[in-house]
């Protein structure tokens, strides 16, 4: 059986309060009055100043920003009909007209009689109730009630007077008289009894008058406990019973009629002294004399939530019998917010998956659990039927002609026709997978299809898909389909799409951008479109986004609901399908992360921002001055700053500034910016003109609803764009021509000078360009003469082995002189020392014509001349030369290797070649700054003119002497490379002594 609760339905209103104080930029927290302005600011007396507040801003007006007045202690607000009227505690007057403050001095306009004279103390008028002095002045002087401008009430004892235009007209006793419970409500007087009972008067006659309303049901008034509170400026009265508060108005009959205004708020706790209702948007403003301003909202919406905390997360919702909703677990709400849970919710091994429940036509309700598809009886009381499919199921869906939808994460769809007693499951091979959402559209046949990558629509009977473009990645969260070719996407931080005449038209996001994740969209009876989000609920007129998608309109206007509207969360659910439901009677409920919000859309009261828009102050380099519709700038100003508000009390995302800058008889395109959160535009640095500075904003729905204020800036011109500035400059102009035309002449007379004085410097650098040239010409001398030696050594060193070489291996009978054995040693070494001066001719040639620097290496000099002496080898012991290798091992050298190399080479070369029957031995030794290698041999030695032309520092190799080979002449160009000398000396027993010096660095 289904379990009904029994925890009563809450059916009373609640309310959003705000609380602002100095903190929030009230410049004091005793507030003594509250009033409204023609244009629908709020005006606020306190203790340091008369503040305007529009909603979201304090605007405060003190001695510091109103000329002449010297208290800003405000003590009451008159009842004027003109215009407020302030007084401070020294009794000077400010008046406030079309939302400008006025210092008019100590003297009232109208309403005369209400200024308290200290010096007379003959009457006291009071603020309103309540009064903190009346009670006092009560005792020794009349009090005062205003009646109209000329006209009051003043009560004093037991008796109370009618006095117009300083004349008592009538009096009335009253016996016992309370002087806290007399007020004024529309030019008539009443007074409050203990008992409950009101008391009006026809001049001198009382009558009993009537009490109707709200209040009448109150338990606290029965028993009494009932306090007076009256906001002498707006004209409100006020009874406020044990934490509620009611407003009394007096009907055409002659009642006073109660309403309810606030609930469940302590006056006392709060220190409440000032009331005041906006009827309209039902919010309640209330005054305290320490704790500053209080803003009390109705709230419009009702969460529906069950007594089980685990289920108060909704999703999917379907109809149920009784105009109710149920959820997939088993709990359903009926209007007014009784919950049942029926028998299904008690079997947890039949529980529906919460994100998708479809109701078929024969009242059954089918859902899913992984990969069942489950079918419930319309009871909510046993399953019906399962069915599996091969996938995990993500959405069902029930269509117009009774067909069972299923979708999930792999290609196709699956469905049951609902009529057939079998429930036979059939497969529809369409092109979709990832399915999130299933709409079926007005045309038989034809279903869209939602996925996490696209939108798609099917034809059923045959499976043909069609992809909509422009939506290949979007994640559709649900669809809207109202009339044939009109559909409706939300998406998953993508926004709201609208196909519409096979065309997709994205639709521009809020300001903040909540709509970027819209989950649902769902219409009212009204043409407006409800769409949840994961920050709150938006609200759109539908025939203003078709007119926005057909270029009829340029902006949307979106209204958006908060939490400070009855929700218990602005997350709303989405991801489920039906993504809403909505009842019989047009009321609707969406899930949320927290309960079912639910609502009636025509009982929805909207706050639209369609006040005007003001200008506060202008602020000219940190100048500030009062706001206008003009303002004259200075041709060399830095910063010029504006700021703009504009009466709003409902949530501030619905009220959008934006502004644009023009210059008149410019042709140019408006680009409108959003006008900073703080309301403030800032310009710098214009040039000299007019400009108007456009500030609009959105007031409504409807096509182009703007309200929109122009304020005209006029830069000044510069003295230098003035007549007078432009004469003086052309005058100075004719002069300097004149000036300069004799500079000129001057001037050709000096370059004349200077152009002698350059053709000699020029003479000069030929000169010595001639001789640098000359230079250059004997260093090719030089080297050409280096060449032809070079010519002349090779031609005596190759020419004249060839030619032995021809002549002993000439196919002709050994002659007596030479042996066959002798002729292959002078064969050998012909062709060894042609290979060599070869290999000595490519090494010269590359050190003369390559250039660069030489890296440098780490050098074991005791393994690179075993290397060398391992390539003569042959050659030495064929000649019976012993060569010696007397290095120190493990002697290090840092040098090019290979040019070090080159160098041993023909230094090994010349003695072995030079040496017959000897020896050749290489010694090392190491010095602090050098490292000398000694080659000795016991040849027939060196001649003296050789010796000399190598031991000479200054010889390059250039100038060699005839019968040099190229051994020596390229040793001698690498000396330079490698940072060392040669000395060449005679041996002491003959032969030739060869040092070749290293220069070692630190």
């Amino acid at each position: 059986m289904p379990t009904e609760s029994n925890v009563p339905t809450d059916t009373t209103a609640h309310y959003f309060v705000r609380h602002l104080t100095d903190e929030d930029g009230l410049p004091q927290n005793s507030i003594k009055g509250i009033v409204p302005d023609r244009n629908s600011f709020l005006w606020l007396a306190t203790e340091n100043g008369l503040t305007r507040f529009d909603g979201n801003y304090f605007l405060n007006f003190s001695s510091d920003n109103v000329p002449g007045l010297k208290s800003s202690r405000m003590a009451r607000i008159y009842p004027n009909d003109t215009a407020i009227a302030v007084e401070t505690d020294i009794g000077e007057i400010l008046t406030v007209t079309e939302s400008k403050v006025k210092h008019v001095g100590m003297e009232l306009p109208g309403y005369k009689y209400q200024q308290y004279k200290e010096t007379l103390k003959d009457y006291y008028p009071i603020r309103g109730w309540p009064d903190d002095y009346a009670a006092h002045f009560a005792k020794i002087s009349p009090i005062v009630m205003p009646q109209g401008t000329d006209s009051y009430f003043a009560a004093y004892r037991d008796t109370i007077s009618f006095v117009k235009q300083g004349k008592v007209e009538y009096r009335i006793i009253q016996p016992q008289l309370d002087l806290l419970r007399l007020f004024v409500c529309s030019n008539k007087l009443f007074y409050l009894g203990k008992d409950g009972h009101i008391t009006g008067w026809e001049r001198e006659r009382p009558v009993k008058v009537s009490l109707t309303g709200d209040i009448l049901s109150d338990p606290a008034f029965s028993k009494c406990g009932i306090e007076l509170f009256w906001n002498l400026a707006a004209h409100q009265v006020f009874i406020y019973t044990d934490n509620n508060c009611y407003q009394l108005q007096l009907e055409r009959d002659g009642r006073i009629h109660s309403s309810i205004v606030l609930r469940d708020f302590d006056f006392h706790q709060n220190y409440i002294t000032s009331i005041y209702y906006d009827q309209l948007n039902s919010r309640v403003f209330l005054g305290s004399s320490t704790k500053g301003l209080y803003v009390c909202t109705r709230q419009q919406f009702i969460v529906r939530k069950s007594d089980a905390s685990e289920a108060e997360v909704f999703y999917a919702q379907a109809p149920f019998p009784g105009n109710a909703v149920v959820t997939a677990s088993g709990l359903t709400f009926n209007q007014k917010g009784k919950h049942t849970w029926l028998p299904l919710s008690f079997n947890k091994e039949n529980t529906l998956e919460k994100y998708t429940l479809a109701r078929d036509k024969q009242g059954r309700y089918w859902g899913r659990y992984g990969m069942l598809l489950i079918c419930v009886s319309p009871d909510f009381s046993h399953v019906l039927h399962k069915v599996e499919l091969p996938y995990l199921i993500e959405q069902v869906y029930a269509d117009a002609e009774g067909n069972l939808w299923a979708g999930g994460n792999y290609p196709g769809l699956y469905y049951v026709k609902t009529a057939d007693p079998d429930l036979r499951l059939q497969f529809l091979p369409a092109a979709v997978e990832d399915v999130s959402y299933i709409k079926e559209e007005q045309t038989p046949g034809i279903l869209w299809v939602g996925t996490e990558k696209g939108l798609y629509r099917v034809h059923s009977p045959s499976g043909r898909t069609d992809t909509i473009k422009g939506m290949e990645q979007g994640n559709v969260r649900s669809i809207y389909i109202p009339k044939q070719e009109e559909i409706w996407i939300t998406t998953y931080n993508q926004g709201v799409f609208l196909y519409r005449n096979k065309r997709l038209v994205p639709l521009p996001l809020d300001r903040q951008r909540y709509m970027a994740a819209t989950h649902c969209i769902t219409e009212d009876e009204r043409g407006y479109c409800w769409l949840t989000t994961n920050k709150g609920l938006f609200r759109v007129s539908r025939q203003d986004v078709l007119d926005f998608a057909d270029g009829k309109q340029r902006d949307l206007f979106y209204y958006y609901f908060g939490k400070d509207q009855g929700f218990n969360t602005n997350e709303f659910n989405g991801g489920c399908e039906p993504c809403a439901f909505k009842y019989d009677d047009g009321d609707i409920s969406l899930p949320s992360l927290d309960g079912l919000v639910q609502f009636t859309p025509s009982a929805i009261r909207m706050e639209m921002p369609d006040k005007g828009i003001f200008v506060d102050w202008m602020e000219h380099n940190l100048k500030v001055t009062e706001g206008g519709d003009h303002f004259e700038l200075p041709n060399n100003f830095k910063t010029f700053r504006l700021h703009v508000s504009s009466p709003y009390f409902g949530d501030p995302r619905n009220l959008y500034f934006y502004y644009c800058l023009e210059k008149d008889e410019s042709q140019e395109e408006r680009i409108w910016l959003p006008v900073n959160s703080d309301r403030t535009i800032t310009l710098s640095s214009l040039p000299s003109g007019y400009y108007r500075i456009r500030v609009r904003k959105l007031k409504g729905f409807g096509r182009d609803q703007y309200i929109e204020k122009v304020i005209i800036i006029h830069v000044q011109e510069a003295f230098y764009e003035k007549g007078w500035f432009r004469s003086a400059v052309l005058i100075a102009l004719i002069c300097l021509i004149i000036v300069l035309y004799k500079i000129r002449i001057r001037r050709i007379r000096q370059l004349n000078k200077l152009l002698e004085l350059k053709v000699f410097n020029r003479t000069q650098k030929l000169e010595e360009t001639m001789a640098i040239l000359q230079e250059s010409d004997e260093q090719l001398r030089k080297q050409g003469l280096m060449y032809k030696h070079l010519l002349t050594a090779i031609t005596h060193d190759i020419k004249t082995p060839l030619k032995f070489l021809l002549r002993v291996n000439k196919n002709e009978p050994v002659s007596n002189r030479l042996q066959e054995e002798e002729i292959k040693t002078v064969t050998y070494e012909s062709l060894y020392r042609m290979h060599h001066l070869v290999d000595n001719l490519i090494h010269y040639m590359r050190t003369s014509f390559l250039t660069g620097e030489f890296s440098k290496d780490v050098v074991d000099l005791f393994q690179l001349v075993e290397e060398k002496t391992a390539i003569f080898k042959p050659v030495s012991d064929s000649k019976g030369i012993q060569m010696t290798n007397n290095v120190p091992q493990g002697m290090i050298v840092v040098v090019n290797k290979l040019l070090l190399a080159v160098v041993l080479h023909n230094l090994l070369d010349n003695a072995v070649k030079y040496t017959v029957r000897g020896g050749v031995e290489i010694t090392a030794e190491s010095g602090e700054h050098v490292l000398t290698i000694h080659l000795s041999d016991t040849g027939s030695g060196m001649p003296p003119a050789v010796r000399d032309w190598i031991n000479h520092t200054d010889n390059d190799g250039t100038g060699h002497l005839n019968g040099t080979g190229i051994g020596l002449i390229l040793v001698k160009e690498l000396l330079t490379v490698i940072n060392a000398r040669l000395f060449v000396s005679p041996g002491t027993n003959g032969g030739t002594i060869i040092s070749l010096q290293l220069q070692l660095h630190d």
